[in-house]
């Protein structure tokens, strides 16, 4: 029994396939997935074809570019194969075969059509560095119930060569290729190993005539071979009574071989695409039908073959099946023996061997060939043979003398493989032949030095000087005067040596080492005069070089320069230093950190004179300089902040003392709503009148315009709002209204209608929307073009405030209900709550959107952060909070309350900064646009503008 690796590999569904270990020589039985593309592979097939054919050109590589792509799908398939665990057994059993000293035979059940369509005879071991089929055998499996012994055969071997050449297809050389098959072949016939019989123009008559007429061992095929795509058969092309084609399917070439009894037990199909099938069939070539119905062996082919080729598979095939050798060996000494055909030579991929059950000899020999005739004794009268045996001792002699001829003549014309061959055959019959074994030897060392001397002049063709180098001196140290192989040496050293300079060069010049490069230069110049300047490089080095001395003197002269600088710096000469360095940064704006030692320095000049202004402003009692002078040395110098803290909070204490109203506005009625022009220019009002009027934003009663809300007298305009670009006016009223209003005319725009009052309006940031709040419990969003409703939202009571967010996308809103609420406006999902201890009557987001604050009857405003609802502040009065509003900047949050007061408070640490009053509760709180000033409106029936930009 061999020593096997055996691997099924299936289909799991189409594109998806895995790997089994059914037998192997280190035991275990692991799976993988195969991990292929076979598309893209059967894709590559006639690319490998031409590659394979095209083998015989001379490379001038070591690994020639015409097997690359060939390397490429061994390696492609080698790592799908053995992947994973199935790896790890091929290892294991190389290792096993290697303890037997044994091949390790590699057999491959195929169980999907595409899979047999591919090249296994190409897989590559990166590890190893070898093609697996050159080194193990390697045959496809065709499943048997069993697999009966191999018969008793008395040589010789009977070869029965069916010769196929009809008329309508490519002609063949058939006299040519039967001369190279008996020449291959002429050391098996001489010893009696093998005998041919040879069937030309091989029909179907005279095929059925010959199998009958006694046992075949082996049915070898030259003729045409094709596959039918429709049919998913192979066939092959006998001849017909008119001398044409006659094309016979695989199906009907299995009948005819059955009229020989025995059937042969081995066919060789030396014909194109013999080993071809189709994606439908697994078994559906010429060869795999074959073997599938009965024949133990095929050897077929792959890819078109060419006739040298095909006679050196035929030579070792036959010539290591005579001599006993399992069927797999003599395919894989087939494959060895093709390697004669040249170094690029890649046709032993082509031959594929299908094998039936655990085949592995085919023929049991029962004696051995005929062997010379003995010597005579020593001191014994010679004999009289009989002549019989005489007449055979004559024959093999003339066979030897004819092998031992052929071999002198082939080495005379520079043929020693074929020399080695003939002599090996004569070394067979012939053991003891010691001119022969001389012979060979000559043979074998011219071998030896024209392969390494033509692997030396490929290198060297290709540029590869080291590999060529190597391959001379091997040559040279067998034989030191052969050819011109020493010149060759030396010329490709100084190649090399010119070669490793012009690659240091470049290296240098890469990295701007130019004086190493003019070095390199003058070494070149000296190994070749030449060489001037190499793509120009000695000419930027020396330009290169000159640069760098200028950069060195500029960059002196700026040294100079900065340690002027430096000195008045540390003389504490702020000015002179600053002056120093800015010039310095004029000269080299990057030039060390001279920018930012001169803004340093600059800073530092202009502090020393604000401080100077700030003593003095302070002993004058000029409150509102003090408080400019502080709030610019703070800007010039953060760490004056802390320094002159106490004094900033003296002087907003001392103008918040004595705050003046910058102007009031008698509006007849309470006041409930007021809203800023985006211009700061003038001011809306609304209160418990039924109209909505805008003032100048000065103070004064001259109003800009009036708008009637369309309420009955004893009703209500609650909420009033400017669109962003201020075009428009929006007003919310008792009577169940919203109006959007044409601030240029007056005229209204819009009109939306609700089940109860409008207690609150606000736009979106783009205009185009309109929210609202109502006493009917619900916050609604309005397209203002059409008055479409787009979204609803709901309170468990009457809806007080409602804010869009800085963005748009989001909406607050206050409730009786107690709480305050953010809303996402495009899916009206409540993404926020926040509760109060009573009703929310006031909601505002920061300019930034991350704050949200809230007024409420609990007598508390509260600043939430409006991402996680952590409260960040709470701000009291004397009673309920019904207005908030955050300055422009977000710095300052302004409150007006029940008890009569309106205060401003920091935003950030709850201090109070300012607090007004009015005679009554103050219900609307509002900052300019430019956050200089502050409007509140109160039920006192005024407006009052005061001056909050100093806070």
């Amino acid at each position: 029994m061999a020593t096997d690796l055996e691997l099924e590999i299936s289909g799991k569904r189409p594109g998806e396939y895995e790997v089994r270990v059914v037998r192997a020589a280190a035991g275990g039985e692991p799976e993988a997935a195969l991990l292929l593309d076979v598309d893209e592979l059967l894709a590559r097939r006639a690319e490998l074809e031409a590659t394979v054919l095209a083998s015989s050109v001379a490379a001038r590589r070591v690994v020639p570019p015409g097997e690359e792509p060939v390397r490429q799908v061994g390696q492609q398939l080698f790592k799908a194969l053995f992947a994973g665990p199935v790896y790890g057994t091929y290892r294991a059993s190389l290792g096993v075969a290697q303890e037997r000293r044994e091949r390790l035979r590699i057999v491959l059940r195929l169980g999907s059509p595409e899979l047999a369509l591919l090249p296994w005879e190409t897989l590559f071991d990166p590890e190893a560095g070898a093609y697996l089929c050159r080194h193990e055998p390697l045959v496809r499996h065709v499943p048997a119930l069993y697999t009966p012994e191999p018969p008793r055969v008395e040589p010789p071997l009977r070869i029965l060569v069916l010769i196929a050449s009809p008329r309508g297809l490519p002609p063949l050389d058939t006299d040519a290729e039967r001369g190279r098959l008996e020449k291959a072949l002429a050391g098996q016939l001489a010893a009696g190993r093998v005998e041919v019989t040879w069937l030309p123009d091989a029909s179907w008559d005279s095929v059925y005539a010959r199998l009958q007429e006694g046992e075949w061992h082996v049915l070898h095929f030259i003729g045409h071979g094709d596959y039918d795509a429709e049919a998913d058969e192979g066939l092959i092309a006998l001849v017909d009574d008119s001398g044409g084609p006659d094309m016979i399917e695989a199906s009907r070439l299995v009948d005819l071989l059955g009229e020989a009894d025995p059937t042969p037990r081995l066919v060789v199909l030396n014909s194109c695409a013999s080993a071809q099938g189709g994606t439908r069939d697994v078994f559906s070539s010429t060869g795999a039908a074959l073997v599938r119905s009965g024949i133990s062996a095929v050897a077929a082919m792959q890819f078109t073959v060419s006739d040298r080729a095909a006679v050196r598979f035929a030579q070792g095939f036959y010539t290591s099946l005579a001599g006993g050798r399992r069927i797999d060996e003599a395919a894989r000494s087939a494959r060895v023996a093709m390697l004669g055909c040249g170094r690029t030579a890649l046709e032993w991929i082509t031959p594929v061997l299908y094998v039936r059950g655990d085949t592995t000899r085919l023929f049991t020999f029962t004696s051995p060939p005929p062997a010379p005739e003995s010597p005579v004794a020593p001191g014994a009268g010679p004999s009289p043979p009989t002549p019989e045996l005489s007449q055979e001792g004559k024959r093999r002699e003339a066979q030897l003398r004819a092998l031992q001829v052929m071999a002198h003549a082939e080495l005379r014309v520079g043929h020693p493989e074929q020399a080695i061959a003939l002599l090996d055959d004569l070394l067979t019959l012939d053991p003891d032949n010691r001119e022969a074994a001389e012979l060979r030897d000559t043979a074998a060392r011219q071998c030896r030095l024209a392969g390494a001397y033509e692997r030396a002049t490929a290198a060297e063709a290709a540029g590869d000087w080291a590999a060529a180098i190597e391959a001379y001196t091997e040559v040279l140290g067998t034989q030191p005067d052969y050819r011109d192989a020493a010149a060759r040496r030396e010329s490709c050293r100084a190649r090399r040596r010119t070669a490793d300079l012009q690659a240091e060069l470049r290296y240098h010049a890469d990295n701007g080492q130019w004086q190493a490069v003019l070095d390199v230069v003058a070494e070149l110049q000296r190994l070749d005069p030449s060489v001037t300047d190499p793509d120009g490089l000695a000419t930027r080095a020396r330009r290169a070089l000159e640069e760098a001395e200028r950069e060195a003197e500029r960059a002196a002269g700026l040294e100079r320069r900065y340690a002027r600088a430096r000195a008045a710096e540390d003389a504490g000469d702020w000015s002179a230093a600053a002056d120093a360095y800015r010039e310095l940064a004029t000269a080299d704006g990057g030039y060390r950190d001279a920018a930012r030692r001169g803004e340093v320095c600059l800073r530092r000049h202009r502090v020393a004179a604000l401080r100077t202004t700030l003593e003095e402003q302070e002993a004058a009692g000029d409150w509102a300089r003090v408080r400019d002078a502080v709030a610019e040395l703070t800007a010039v110098d953060p760490d004056a902040a802390r320094a002159y803290a106490e004094l900033a909070d003296r002087a907003r204490r001392e103008l918040a003392a004595h705050p003046a109203e910058l102007g009031r506005i008698d509006f007849a009625a309470e006041v409930y709503a007021l809203a800023w022009h985006p211009d700061g220019r003038s001011i809306a009002a609304g209160g418990s009148a039924a109209w909505a009027r805008v003032y100048d934003g000065a103070g004064g009663d001259k109003e800009r315009l009036e708008v009637e809300a369309g309420v009955p007298k004893l009703h209500w305009v609650y909420a009033v709002a400017f669109g962003p670009d201020g075009t428009r006016l929006a007003t919310g009223a008792d009577n169940h209204t919203a109006r959007v209003w044409d601030v240029a005319t007056g005229e209204r725009v819009c009109e939306v209608r609700l089940d109860k009052a409008v207690l609150a309006v606000a736009f979106s940031p783009d205009g185009g929307r309109l929210a609202t709040g109502s006493h009917d419990r619900t916050a609604r969003i309005w397209d203002v073009a059409t008055g479409e409703d787009v979204l609803e939202v709901r309170h468990g009571q009457a809806v007080f405030a409602v804010a869009f967010d800085p963005g748009g996308g989001r909406l607050a809103t206050g409730s009786h209900d107690s709480t305050a609420r953010i809303w996402d406006v495009a899916t009206g999902e409540k993404e926020l709550e926040v509760a109060h201890g009573h009703a929310v009557f006031a909601v505002a987001f920061s300019p930034d959107g991350t704050r949200l604050a809230t007024g409420s009857h609990d007598g508390t405003a509260r600043v939430w952060d409006a991402a996680t609802g952590e409260r960040m502040l709470e701000l009291r009065h004397g009673g309920t909070v019904f207005a908030v509003a955050f300055s422009p900047d977000g710095t300052r949050l302004a409150t007006g309350s029940d008890d009569r007061t309106a205060r401003v408070w920091d935003a950030t640490t709850g201090r109070k900064s300012l607090e007004v009053r009015h005679d009554d509760k103050v219900l609307a709180v509002a900052f300019s646009p430019d956050g200089a000033r502050l409007a509140t409106g109160s039920h006192d029936r005024t407006i009052r503008i005061w001056p909050v930009g100093d806070l």
